[in-house]
Parts: structure tokens; C-alpha cells; sequence
């Protein structure tokens, strides 16, 4: 166990099985919220890496983004003796924060494109739920200012994605406290955000169109699937507020996500990390709790039980882990451990905490039915199926082999990001082994393209990876197909096959490359399984682990051949193997960049390495990606996989018999 202080020793060891446990979380996490906070109130301060938007900005983010969390509590419970003095801080905080003449605590005026409306809207769900404590108190003088500060989001360009929700969600809150608001921003952008839905049901987080497919957390839990429940709840509990036709509409498509939504998470509580944003961590399993919120009636397999699980345990999973913390206490930027190579332009040091999302939770009274439901574990019938397809979204989930993975035929948002081609256009991305980004740009090491085909044409310094992705469909024995264009010279065509058993620890992967007459330069192409933790030995004095002469259980190692690389560790085994041997290629377990990895730190690469030399114009490569977690508690001394990944080894002759016997048309 890694050395902690006692401010993250007190988060690690609470178990975050009850109620109270989760108040005692809230309250261990917002400490050093406290402890960095403006005399005011209004602003917090942990560090000070930068963002596109203004320091103030990022400040008031410390602020309202613990009102996720707090707000809930003291809707059900504003006397509670553990916070109760912070309601009362974060009440003192709203007066400031809207107070132009309090210089060091005014949040500032509002551009377009303001990061303050994002702030706002968790403002405006505070009204609404507890306004005992964020508005009642208030003088008419700070009311006044309170309102007129937050109606200034009305008539500013947002940006064309979740954001809209922001406008709908303040001005919500003032009509609940009938202050001034604006029913025709709640109508307009509701209406507006109608076109985020296909014919499908599900949203994406950008209008519907064929080039562009953003279903990343944003469109499948914590953005507008949660803040659409929350609007059903609050609208359905105050007849003032009623929208009974738009609640019903909400609860519907929330009970049709469900069962695609659960596939994002593992059976331990793991979520697979996915697109942007990541560093907000367990607000991944937020839909779940809007979910309970809302008292949705709930579709089968889910029930309370169930859902409790989903939540409490994907908090556990990052909330036990001391790397996630900084020494204060606080949620640091990253994933699995602090990183900044896998920020946002928009991710300050308070950022993280919109992981409170999943705390919403608390606005269920201690006597609510959720709290007496036994915690259920993860449906074992959505276990017993090897694959399951979910189209609109352009992937197919696995939890074969006790290992959670989605197969990704290609997602296209609408707008740059940092590492947008990895974050969306690998192959796969798994809850036990990630995904990872790149540190630079002029070697293998930097690019650390796992789970995906990379190429270079000027002999391994840069590499192009799957950008823009044209997917071509979902077959019906659940292998995705899409095509891509590293150079405008080069297309390659993509099948991803998934596992055709629950005890398959692999999939599979078929490329066909295409290049025309007018490409003439040399090609290095490498195809890259799960990057896997490197070291061994007792935790907190690791070294990298050996390279072996053969492939043992209960050795911690690695090793290449001709045809394949694997490595084993006490987090798993990873592996790729050639299927095509007469054709080419090479395997080579490569080292890899630190901190490229969401989940561990330090890992190696297994990849098989191909050339295709100028003036060749096609190419097929097959990998199979094999890869296994090991339990935590048992580690390297998980016992039965070898034989397998020995008998997994079988080539084929050629690309037809492949194909043959893969099913693929």
C-alpha cells in the first residue's frame, strides 16, 4: 500500500455501503474544498493549472460543483450535523459570488460560450431541491442580485451539445422559488434538444447527423440522460413546474437506456473509460442515480437493489484507490491515478468534482425505500450472452471471460479535443486495462497506440491512427465494420469480431489495406493489443517485469516471437497473436511512455509489427487480441489460463479460410 496521509487514509477506508458511509464520503471530500476556499465562500482554489477559460471560472467550478453533492443532502437531511455548517458556507458563498462589489468573490460577467453557464446549472438545482438553505435564508437584496446574475445566461450563444441543458436547468430553478425566469428558454432549448435524438431513442451529444456520433458519458449517463430525470423529478413533485408530457417522455427513454447503459460498467463496479471528460470519474454511474431520484419505474432485470450496486460500487472503485487522491484529500485530475496528459482544455484542479453527480442519491430521505434495498449484485443474465450489440452507439460490449470491453466501430464528435482520435476511434476500450493517449509525438513510445492499428511512413516517428471513421454496420453475429483513411491514399476496412462464448478471454481483428497508384512510400504498420501494468514484486517496490523464455502461470514476464507477444502481471495477462503467419509480421512487446495509460501508470505494449513496402497496394493483417484480467486477490496466482492462450495460437492459411471461419461476408 502506497504511503497516504490521514486525509486520504480517512476516504480509502470507508467502506461505502450505507447512507451515512456516503455522507461521510461527501464530507471527507469536501474538506479540502473548505480548506482552500475564498474568505467569502465563493471561490476555491487547488491548484493552478491552466484551462481555455479564466481563472475566476475555474474558480467558481470549486464552488458549484460541490453542490452536487451537498444540495441533495440538504434537500433530504439540512439540519444533518456533519454539514449542516457547510450548507450554511456554501449559502454565504451565493450571496458572495453574485456580489459585484465584492471583488475577490464576484464570479464575474457573463461571454458567450461562458463557462460560468456550466457552473450555473448546478445553482439552479440547488433552488429547486433546497431552497431551505440556498434561497429562503437569502435577504431581498441578495435574492435580487442571485437572480439577476443567473438570468443572464438567457440570450448568450451556447455551445450545440449538453450545454443547452444548462439554461433549462437555472431558470428551473428560479421558477421553483418564483424568482424571475424565462419560460420560453426552458421550452426553446428542450424543443431544440429534441434534435439530439435519433429514431432510436438514445441522444447524442450533438444534433443527430450521419458524419458525427458523439454517445460518449455525456450522452449515455452523466450529462443529458441525467439532467432529463432530474427535470422529471422536479417537475413532477411542484404542480407549479408540472410538464407531465416531457416527464413521461424523459422516463421512457431513461427506461430503454437502461439495459444498454449497464454494459458500460463490470461486475466489480469498474466503468470502461471512454471519450472525454474522464477525470470526473464515478459521475460515469450518475445516470443511475437520477435514476433513483426520480423513483423510476424500473424494467427487469433493475430494481432497487440493483441499482444501489451499480452506484455504490463504481464509487468504491475509484474511492479505495489512494492514487486517485491528492496528499489533501482532494479528487486530483486523471483517471485510475493523477494525469494530466489525459485532461481537457477545460479541466481545471476543481474539475473533478463533478464526480458528485452520483451523490445525488442523498435527496432520498434515510427512510426511502433505496436505503433499505440490499445492495444486488451486476444481473447475471446480462453475463450469460457473449456479446451484446447496442447500434446506435457503433459498439459491442463483452464481459466474456470475467473481462469488460466494448468493441468501437467509430465515433465522430463534433468538435477538437485533446487526443480525440484516442478517446473515441480505438478498437476497444476496456474497464480493466483502459485506453491510452499519447505524451508526444516523434516515436512508438509517445504514441502508445494500444488497442488500435497504427501506421508511419517515415520509419516509426510519427503514427496516424483511426480519426475520422466511416462506420459500415453491426452484422448480425455482432461484428462491427468501418472504414478509415490514414492518408487520402490509404484506405483500410476494419472488421472487429467479438468473442462467440463467454469463456473466449479474445477478440478479433481483420484489416484490409487499400493504396492507390499515387501512394509510393514505404509503410510500418502495427497492431497493438491492451497496454498492461509492467511491474512486479510487492507493491511499492516494483520492478519491471523480465523478459522470458517461455510463457508460465505464476510468472510475471514477457516475451515475443515471430508470431506473437504477451505479457504477464499481477493485473492480467495481454497478448496479441498473427493469424495470417505466411504474410508477414513480427511480435514485439513494446515499452511504453509513462502515465499514457487511464489505469496504471507504467505498462508494456503487445503488438504485431508489419511493413508494406512502396509500390505494394494491398494488404491483410488479422490479430487476435487476447487479454485477461486477474482478480485482484489472487493475482499471479490465477491458475487455468495458459492452455488456453497456447491453444488460441492456431494461424491460418489465408484470409478466406479466416474469414470463413469468423462468419465475416
Amino acid at each position: 500500500m502506497p504511503r497516504v496521509t490521514p486525509q486520504v487514509q480517512s476516504i480509502i477506508s470507508n467502506p461505502v455501503h450505507t447512507r451515512d458511509d456516503l455522507i461521510q464520503l461527501l464530507s471527507d471530500l469536501l474538506v479540502p474544498l473548505v480548506d482552500a476556499q475564498s474568505e467569502g465562500g465563493a471561490r476555491v482554489t487547488l491548484g493552478h493549472t491552466g484551462t481555455h477559460f479564466d481563472s475566476v471560472a475555474a474558480e467558481m467550478e470549486g464552488y458549484a460543483r460541490a453542490l452536487w453533492g451537498l444540495a441533495p443532502l440538504m434537500a433530504s437531511d439540512p439540519d444533518h450535523p456533519l454539514l449542516t455548517e457547510l450548507g450554511k458556507k456554501w449559502r454565504e458563498g451565493l450571496e458572495a459570488g453574485t456580489d459585484k462589489s465584492k471583488e475577490n468573490e464576484y464570479w464575474g460577467d457573463h461571454t458567450d460560450w461562458d463557462q460560468r453557464f456550466v457552473e450555473m446549472a448546478a445553482v439552479g438545482i440547488s433552488l429547486a431541491i433546497a431552497p431551505g438553505t440556498f434561497w429562503d435564508p437569502l435577504s431581498p437584496g441578495a435574492k435580487k442580485r442571485v437572480n439577476e446574475w443567473l438570468l443572464k445566461c438567457n440570450g448568450r450563444v451556447f455551445p450545440t451539445n449538453n450545454w443547452r441543458f444548462f439554461r433549462v436547468l437555472v431558470n428551473l430553478g428560479l421558477k421553483s422559488v418564483d424568482a424571475e425566469y424565462d419560460q420560453k428558454s426552458i421550452d426553446d432549448e428542450l424543443q431544440f434538444m429534441e434534435s439530439f435524438y435519433g429514431e432510436h431513442g438514445f441522444p447524442s451529444d450533438f444534433p443527430q447527423d450521419p458524419a458525427i456520433g458523439a454517445y460518449d458519458y455525456y450522452a449515455t449517463s452523466f450529462a443529458i440522460p441525467f439532467y432529463s430525470l432530474l427535470y422529471a423529478a422536479i417537475t413532477s413533485r411542484s404542480p407549479k413546474l408540472a410538464d407531465p408530457e416531457r416527464a413521461e417522455k424523459y422516463r421512457k427513454r431513461a427506461r430503454d437506456n437502461l439495459p444498454n447503459v449497464i454494459n458500460l460498467f463490470a461486475p466489480d463496479g469498474a466503468g470502461i473509460p471512454f471519450g472525454r471528460s474522464m477525470t470526473y470519474r464515478f459521475a460515469v454511474s450518475s445516470f443511475f442515480a437520477a435514476v433513483a431520484y426520480d423513483e423510476l419505474e424500473l424494467p427487469a432485470p433493475f430494481t432497487w437493489g440493483v441499482i444501489r450496486g451499480m452506484i455504490l460500487r463504481n464509487i468504491r472503485w475509484f474511492t479505495q484507490k489512494p492514487q486517485v487522491f491528492n496528499r489533501d484529500g482532494s479528487l486530483s485530475i486523471g483517471w485510475a491515478y493523477p494525469s494530466l496528459f489525459m485532461s481537457e482544455d477545460y479541466n481545471s484542479p476543481q474539475s473533478p468534482y463533478w464526480a458528485l453527480k452520483s451523490f445525488f442519491i442523498l435527496a432520498l430521505p434515510a427512510s426511502h425505500p433505496f436505503w433499505s434495498a440490499k445492495e444486488g449484485p451486476y444481473p447475471a443474465e446480462l453475463l450469460e450472452k457473449p456479446w451484446t450489440a447496442v447500434k446506435p452507439w457503433m459498439q459491442v460490449f463483452t464481459h466474456s471471460a470475467g473481462h469488460t470491453y466494448l468493441l468501437n466501430g467509430g465515433t465522430n464528435v463534433g468538435f477538437p479535443l485533446r487526443h480525440t482520435a484516442e478517446k473515441y476511434n480505438k478498437f476497444a476500450y476496456s474497464a480493466s486495462f483502459g485506453f491510452s493517449v499519447p505524451t508526444g509525438a516523434v516515436n512508438f513510445q509517445q504514441h502508445a497506440p494500444d488497442s488500435v492499428l497504427a501506421l508511419s511512413d517515415d520509419g516509426g516517428v510519427k503514427w496516424k491512427v483511426p480519426y475520422k471513421v466511416e462506420h459500415l454496420g453491426i452484422s448480425d453475429n455482432g461484428v462491427l465494420k468501418c472504414r478509415w483513411h490514414p492518408w487520402p491514399e490509404v484506405e483500410i476496412t476494419t472488421w472487429l469480431v467479438p468473442p462467440s462464448t463467454t469463456s473466449k478471454p479474445y477478440h478479433t481483428r481483420i484489416h484490409h489495406i487499400s493504396i492507390s497508384s499515387s501512394f509510393n512510400r514505404d509503410l510500418k504498420l502495427a497492431d497493438s493489443g491492451f497496454a498492461i501494468h509492467s511491474h512486479f514484486g510487492p507493491e511499492g517496490s516494483e520492478r519491471r517485469i523480465p523478459v522470458l523464455g517461455k510463457v508460465e502461470e505464476g510468472v510475471a514476464g514477457r516475451i515475443s516471437t515471430e508470431r506473437a507477444a504477451v505479457a504477464v502481471s499481477r493485473k492480467g495477462v495481454s497478448g496479441v497473436i498473427n493469424l495470417l503467419p505466411s504474410d508477414g509480421g513480427n511480435g514485439s512487446m513494446e515499452d511504453v511512455d509513462g502515465s499514457t495509460n487511464l489505469i496504471s501508470p507504467r505498462t508494456v505494449l503487445p503488438t504485431i509489427f508489419h511493413e508494406l513496402k512502396a509500390g505494394e497496394k494491398e494488404k491483410w493483417i488479422a490479430t487476435r487480441v487476447w487479454a485477461l484480467p486477474f482478480v485482484e486477490a489472487e493475482g499471479l496466482k490465477t491458475k487455468g489460463w495458459l492452455k488456453g492462450w497456447e491453444e488460441d495460437q492456431k494461424g491460418y492459411k489465408d484470409v478466406e479460410e479466416l474469414k470463413n471461419a469468423l462468419g465475416i461476408v
